[in-house]
């Protein structure tokens, strides 16, 4: 608390049902040294008995966490866990308004929806930065039960959606010399599944992948690059580069998706 440059107020925002809570709890999950089982939801910020027997956030509810990055430098995180529904739309824009950055939360099945319109605008509107999660990974896999390389499309899709909301507000409001452009190889895209307990950005993937494949030729950095865009790893030469053959597969396909 005397250090404020190790502060960050986060809101988390999003469309009703899309899994902020959830998501919440996995960070405070991160918190503690017991483990928990991911299957059951605990709901940590749903602290009124009317939100726990209706199963939907009704107060923003904060929580504060000391989370480390990985590189082992921690943080003092104020998150706001805010309301999805439209009826409670006020708690979001007042978080907003308290917030040093803005997490949008997007179900990665259904996509961008009107209220996750609306909450971007809001926050392009306070000039405050966003970082998009895409939660429920899980969905894409044991419901619409798309392939991986469909699933990445969809994924692909989803963030195009997001940055043309940003880039048409942002011309609006004519400021389009600084639009912020979200994207997984700018550590600003996180993919996460808060039912099964786990996310991560291409970073912090590579860094686990590297950490687990001692073998590999990478650093952590290197790969975190090409994990994302037109990157292709053949199967023939096993090496990557950004041409495509007939057995080249997309990175984030053959290394995040297909594993997945």
């Amino acid at each position: 608390m005397n250090t404020p440059p190790l502060i960050r107020n986060i809101s988390i925002l999003g469309q009703f049902h899309h899994g902020k809570t959830l998501f919440v709890d996995t960070l405070v999950m991160a918190t503690q040294t017991v483990e928990w089982d991911p299957s059951k939801e605990l709901r940590y910020t749903d602290t009124r008995k009317d939100e726990q027997e209706r199963e939907l956030s009704i107060k923003s509810t904060p929580v504060s966490l000391v989370l480390e990055n990985i590189r082992g430098k921690s943080y003092l995180l104020n998150v706001l866990d805010c309301p999805g529904h439209v009826n409670f739309c006020d708690e979001a824009t007042a978080a907003i308004r308290a917030a040093d950055g803005v997490v949008i939360v997007v179900d990665a099945a259904e996509g961008v929806m009107l209220s996750t319109e609306r909450l971007i605008k809001h926050t392009l509107d306070s000039n405050l930065p966003i970082c998009l999660l895409i939660n429920k990974m899980d969905r894409l896999i044991l419901e619409l039960k798309l392939p991986p390389q469909d699933a990445f499309y969809k994924l692909l899709n989803t963030l195009e959606e997001v940055n043309n909301i940003i880039a048409a507000h942002s011309i609006q409001k004519k400021t389009a010399q600084n639009v912020q452009r979200l994207s997984p190889e700018l550590g600003n895209v996180c993919f996460a599944s808060g039912q099964h307990g786990w996310s991560f950005t291409l970073e912090s993937f590579a860094d686990l992948y590297c950490t687990r494949h001692p073998d590999a030729v990478f650093e952590p950095a290197d790969l975190a690059k090409r994990l994302w865009g037109e990157w292709y790893y053949n199967e023939d030469t096993h090496a990557i580069s950004k041409k495509k053959t007939a057995n080249a597969t997309r990175t984030f396909v053959q290394y995040v998706l297909e594993p997945l």
